[in-house]
C-alpha cells in the first residue's frame, strides 16, 4: 500500500492518489482504531461511510492536482493557459478569415471600392480590404473572405465571380489561394506558439520578430527566421548585418509593418518580396522579406488492417491526422524549410483507434512514391491536404 506521504506535493511533483488507494488507507486506518475484527463491509455503516468519505478526498485531490498543473505551460489547460499566455503577451486567437489577393479586369480608369465582394461558385464570399483604380486592364486589391474559419481557403483562380456587378469591372479571379482561414486555437495549438514565442515581451532579435509576425498578422501559417551579423555575406546569401524573413500565409503590408516595428536601427531586410512602409516622419522605407515555395507531399496509406475500435469516420481521421503533421493552409504542421521524415509520418496513423496494421509510402511530386524522406530547402515548405491522401 502507498504511503499517505507518498501523496499530494512530493519531490517528483504532485501525485494524486486513487480512489482504490484513498479507500485502501481508510480501511487500513479504521482497523488500527476499531480493531481487525472491525465490519468494513460495502453495506456495513462504516463501510459505507468509509466509501464516500474515499470518494469526496478523490475530488478533493482531483481539485489539488489541476490547481498544481494550471503554473505549468505543458500541464495547464483552458482559462489557467491563456493566463500563462497573458503573463508574456499572447492572447488566444480567435477563428481567423482566409487573407489573398484578387485581380479585378476592367476598364482603366474604374475605382474597385473597398468592401467590394467576389465569391467562388459554391458561394463563399470574400471582400477587398482597401480599394483601387484598374490601370493597364487590371488591379490587384487585398482581401479577406467574409466568414472566418478553414472554409474560407480555397485554391488559386477559384474566386471568380463577381457578387454586385459594378460597370467597368468585367472579371474577378484570385491568381494565388485564399489561406489563413482557421477555428479558434486550441490549447495545443496555443501552448506551440507559447513556446515559439520565446522573448516576446521585449527584445528586437530575430526570434522577437518571429514571434510578433505570429502574434500580429492575421491568418500567417508558417514563419522563420535568420540573422547576419557578420562583415561578410553568410552561405545562404544574406548580406553582412541583415535579417531575412520567410512567411508563409497573412497579408505582404501586414508582416513589412511587422518587420519594420520590431527590427533593430541600422539592420536591412534581405527578400524578394518588396513593401514600401510610411515611417513616422512622412518616409517610405522599404521592407524585404520571402516568401517559401509550397512543396506538396503526397502520401499513400495501403493494405490497411483495423479492428472493431475503427471509427465509421476513421480514414477520414487519419487522412486530417496526415495533414496536421505535414501541414496545410492553416497554421501548424511542419515549419518551414524541415523536411519531411517517413518514419514519423505511421505515428499519426495509429493516433486513430482500431488502426492495427498498414504499409505507408510518400512522394515528392504524386508519380514516384517510396520510403525515402522528403528533403525540404530552406526557403521551401512542405505542404498538402487531403485529396493528396490516399487510404485503403
Amino acid at each position: 500500500m502507498a504511503k499517505a506521504t507518498d501523496w499530494g506535493l512530493t519531490d517528483a511533483g504532485f501525485r494524486r492518489p486513487t480512489y482504490a488507494e484513498l479507500l485502501d488507507a481508510l480501511e487500513h486506518k479504521a482497523r488500527e482504531l476499531f480493531g481487525s475484527g472491525a465490519n468494513l463491509t460495502v453495506r456495513s455503516p462504516l463501510g459505507i461511510f468509509l466509501r464516500i468519505y474515499a470518494w469526496m478526498l478523490n475530488l478533493l485531490f482531483s481539485t489539488l492536482e489541476d490547481v498544481y498543473n494550471s503554473r505549468f505551460v505543458d500541464t495547464a489547460v483552458g482559462a489557467s493557459l491563456l493566463n500563462l499566455g497573458r503573463a508574456i503577451g499572447l492572447r488566444l486567437l480567435g477563428a481567423q478569415k482566409a487573407v489573398g489577393y484578387l485581380t479585378f479586369s476592367g476598364d482603366d480608369g474604374v475605382y474597385v471600392p473597398e468592401g467590394y465582394l467576389a465569391e467562388t461558385v459554391a458561394s463563399i464570399q470574400y471582400i477587398t480590404l482597401k480599394g483601387g483604380v484598374i490601370r493597364d486592364g487590371s488591379v490587384v486589391l487585398p482581401a479577406t473572405a467574409v466568414v472566418p474559419g478553414p472554409d474560407g481557403n480555397t485554391p488559386e483562380n477559384t474566386i471568380t465571380v463577381i457578387t454586385n456587378p459594378q460597370s467597368g469591372i468585367m472579371e474577378v479571379t484570385n491568381v494565388s489561394a485564399f489561406e489563413g482561414g482557421r477555428n479558434t486555437e486550441t490549447d495545443a495549438e496555443f501552448r506551440a506558439r507559447y513556446y515559439i514565442s520565446v522573448d516576446f515581451a521585449g527584445g528586437v532579435n530575430i526570434d522577437a520578430i518571429v514571434a510578433a509576425i505570429y502574434e500580429g498578422v492575421e491568418a500567417v501559417i508558417a514563419v522563420i527566421g535568420e540573422e547576419n551579423d557578420t562583415d561578410f555575406e553568410n552561405e545562404h546569401g544574406l548580406p553582412p548585418h541583415s535579417i531575412e524573413i520567410v512567411a508563409y500565409g497573412g497579408l505582404d503590408e501586414d508582416i513589412a509593418k511587422i518587420i519594420f516595428q520590431r527590427k533593430a536601427a541600422g539592420i536591412q531586410t534581405f527578400g524578394d518580396t518588396v513593401v514600401p512602409v510610411l515611417t513616422s516622419s512622412g518616409q517610405l522605407y522599404d521592407v524585404h522579406f520571402n516568401r517559401p515555395v509550397p512543396r506538396p507531399v503526397w502520401v499513400r496509406v495501403y493494405n490497411l488492417v483495423t479492428n472493431d475500435q475503427f471509427p465509421l469516420d476513421g480514414i477520414e481521421q487519419i487522412k486530417a491526422s496526415i495533414v496536421r503533421y505535414i501541414g496545410g493552409n492553416t497554421r501548424g504542421g511542419l515549419n518551414i524549410g524541415k523536411d519531411v521524415i517517413c518514419v514519423a509520418i505511421p505515428t499519426e496513423v495509429f493516433k486513430v483507434s482500431g488502426v492495427v496494421d498498414f504499409k505507408l509510402k510518400i512522394s515528392g511530386d504524386g508519380v514516384n512514391y517510396g520510403w525515402k524522406n522528403i528533403d525540404i530547402a530552406p526557403r521551401e515548405k512542405a505542404v498538402t491536404e487531403e485529396s493528396l491522401v490516399d487510404v485503403s
